[in-house]
């Protein structure tokens, strides 16, 4: 599931928003639900967030977990939106009547659209009314907004598995694992700075991430820049195994979640369960609580709050690392 706070002006520029709200494009068979929340004293539908699925998983199962994370988020609406090619036209609008039904239990459903595509210019219907709007998603005002907030805008969901995915292994350097509180600080800089790690920071950083509480301080990357921490935690990730690819993995999804892009975060926590099972690493328990978060439609400021409970005091206590945090940085 995706947050992210817009304001609903049209169907057309909702739609075309889907792209950028979920950070790909969802491929045919597909179904995508925008969760609304109305706000007080205006009166103006916000989105609270944004979830997909594939449209074999929008049942009843599939409406239990869209319902729970709406409970949670004090969501009132929803708009349903099935993506299909024009020859499977027909079961997907019957797929999504019978979804929109199952939602319709627990918050009224604004609207149901039916899209062929979402990869470029074209028309989508409304199933209720049969009105048509065109929808262009390569002008979307969302997408501008998100391509100038640094996130990209992916081809596909397995366009995002390809970041986290095994890159040329770095051995971590064990030296360091005695004194982290250096690499930490030197990872900070390289966020604020917003570069890459090179080889020799990485391989200091496989070294340390592993032990719990080099781990949970690591979270304070996030005050340094969260795109920019994300890139490094991803690239630790990419370049370390076992557990260590695992850690940097679970920060890179936390992070994404941070920044209000579900796609990224559960795309992060799956190649986490991959590399434990592969590597026969001790499944993580703050992988469990994080993935239940984002299932949960946690918004980013609450999981944020929760990833930063350590203070700069005790983690430099916990790892001798002064990580004060940058407030000009997110």
């Amino acid at each position: 599931m995706t947050q992210d706070r817009i304001t609903i002006r049209t169907a057309a520029d909702l739609l075309a928003g889907i792209p950028a709200l979920l950070g790909y494009v969802p491929a045919a068979g597909s179904a995508v639900v925008f969760a609304l929340r109305t706000e007080a004293g205006t009166g103006r539908a916000t989105v609270a967030f944004t979830a997909r699925m594939d449209l074999g998983e929008a049942d009843t199962a599939g409406a239990a977990t869209i319902t729970d994370a709406a409970t949670r988020n004090d969501v009132d609406g929803v708009i349903v939106v099935v993506v299909a090619d024009e020859a499977d036209m027909h079961d997907a609008i019957t797929t999504g009547k019978d979804f929109a039904d199952l939602l319709d239990q627990h918050a009224a459903v604004a609207g149901l659209f039916y899209v062929p595509t979402l990869a470029a210019p074209t028309t989508a219907l409304s199933v209720r009314t049969l009105e048509t709007h065109p929808v262009d998603p390569t002008a979307s005002r969302v997408a501008v907004e998100q391509i100038a907030r640094g996130q990209r805008i992916e081809r596909s969901r397995a366009d995002i598995a390809r970041r986290f995915a095994r890159a040329d292994h770095i051995p971590a350097d064990d030296t360091a694992a005695t004194n982290p509180g250096p690499v930490l600080e030197e990872l900070a800089a390289v966020v604020y700075a917003d570069e890459l790690p090179d080889a020799r920071l990485i391989a200091r950083t496989a070294a340390i991430i592993t032990a719990v509480p080099v781990r949970d301080a690591m979270f304070r990357l996030a005050t340094y820049g969260t795109t920019a921490a994300l890139e490094v935690a991803t690239a630790v990730a990419t370049h370390s195994r076992g557990q260590a690819r695992v850690n940097a993995l679970i920060l890179a999804g936390w992070l994404a979640h941070c920044s209000g892009n579900g796609a990224v975060t559960q795309i992060a926590y799956d190649a986490a369960d991959a590399e434990t099972v592969a590597t026969g690493t001790a499944r993580s328990h703050l992988l469990d609580l994080l993935r239940r978060a984002i299932d949960a439609g946690m918004t980013p400021t609450d999981v944020r709050s929760v990833g930063l409970a350590l203070d700069p005091d005790t983690i430099r206590a916990l790892t001798g690392a002064h990580l004060p945090g940058a407030p000009d940085r997110d």
